[in-house]
This record gives C-alpha cells, sequence and structure tokens, in this order.
C-alpha cells in the first residue's frame, strides 16, 4: 500500500507535545467512518482511515495507521449500546423534545431509538406497536404478540412489546420497549424484515439488546 509523507518541522513543541496532538486527533477519529483533517501545529493534512502515513520529524520518519475498531460504542447522556463499524448511526431531531437515532440495514432491517425530553414515553408501547403493525394486517398479514420482560446489561429491566408478522413465507419482527420518568425518557424499536438470526439485521439488533444500557 502507498504510504503519504506529511512533513512536518517542529519548533517550539517537542516530541512529546507532537505525539499527543497526534493521539487525540486519531482517538477521535475512531468513532467516524469519513474521511478527516488533521491538524499539527495549526497545520491541516486530510487523512483516511486504514491509510498509510508518515510523519517526518527532524528527518526522522514515523509510520501511522488509523484503523476503526470492529466494534464501536455510542455513548449519550441518556443511554449507550454497541455496534458494528459497518453500521452508520443517523441523528436527527424529529420534534421539540425528541431526538432519534436510526441504524437500517440494505434489507430494511433496524432500529430506531428515541430520547424524550419533555414527556415520559412508557405510555406509548401499544400505540407504536399498533402504528408499525396496522397496514401489514389490513394487507393480510398474521399477527402473533410474544412480549416478554428483557433484562439490560445494566441489570435494568425493561418490557418489550413484540409483534410477529407473518404472510406466506415472509416474517417481520417488530420490538419495542420504554424507559422512563417525569417528563424524559427513552423509547426504541427493533424491526427485523425476516425470520433469520444470522443476517445482518439480525446480528445488529441483538448485538445492540445485548449491549444496552439505559442510564
Amino acid at each position: 500500500m502507498k504510504t503519504s509523507t506529511i512533513n512536518y518541522n517542529p519548533t517550539k513543541n517537542t516530541m512529546k507535545n507532537l505525539f499527543c496532538i497526534v493521539f487525540l486527533c486519531l482517538t477521535n477519529l475512531i468513532t467516524s467512518q469519513e474521511d478527516y483533517n488533521i491538524e499539527i501545529n495549526g497545520e491541516t493534512f486530510e487523512i483516511a482511515l486504514d491509510k498509510a502515513y508518515e510523519f517526518n520529524v527532524k528527518n526522522k520518519v514515523y509510520k501511522v495507521k488509523v484503523k476503526q475498531k470492529d466494534t464501536l460504542i455510542y455513548d449519550d447522556e441518556a443511554f449507550s449500546f454497541k455496534f458494528l463499524k459497518d453500521h452508520k448511526v443517523s441523528k436527527t431531531v424529529v420534534d421539540q423534545g425528541i431526538e432519534q437515532l436510526m441504524m437500517m440495514t440494505a434489507e430494511g432491517s433496524g432500529l430506531i431509538i428515541q430520547k424524550y425530553s419533555t414527556l415520559n414515553p412508557t405510555m406509548l408501547n401499544e400505540l407504536m406497536i399498533n402504528e408499525v403493525t396496522k397496514e401489514s394486517i389490513n394487507y393480510g398479514y398474521t399477527l402473533e404478540r410474544q412480549d416478554y420482560e428483557r433484562t439490560l446489561s445494566s441489570g435494568k429491566k425493561i418490557n418489550v412489546n413484540k409483534a410477529v408478522l407473518t404472510y406466506n413465507d415472509e416474517i417481520n419482527i417488530y420490538e419495542i420497549a420504554t424507559s422512563g420518568e417525569k417528563d424524559q425518557g427513552v423509547l426504541i424499536m427493533t424491526m427485523k424484515m425476516d425470520g433469520s438470526n444470522s443476517s445482518s439485521g439480525a446480528k445488529l439488533i441483538q448485538l445492540t439488546w445485548d449491549t444496552l444500557k439505559i442510564k
């Protein structure tokens, strides 16, 4: 693989300070999935994941490559979870007091996490499960409810409303859970568009459930 050489001639900065700057910049890159710039002593250089670079400092070459971990962590003040680097987290504000995260696979499986800062969402389970299943039921899908209680990795217990929709050989599975208190809370909805436990969507959902912590 071809390497890129970055020439940098420090003046007042010591080698220790240089590597502190580089380390901090590269640490921030670990959670990203795009190309970035790295700034050293006010000078900006383009840098990308999995590409080799050479830092030329006082005629001595230092090789650097930024690699992304296979499993990343999304950490919010209200919750945290792990996800695979192949999936990208999309964050939007859907309404005042409601932030939404979404991760989807190509086949339409994935999850949505909504954070509420103006209301307690724990009364929304049935409303949401009805909304996401009514069109399929009207089309002819058969609904089976498999509600259950799940213990999160933090030890917190939550009730999960699970709807399994079947039509001929097609299976759609929705799960909705909420946790909240006065004027705030979290809603989690997963959507699996097949019955396989080995699909990318199934792995995405399972990893989220296995590592989800509600604070």
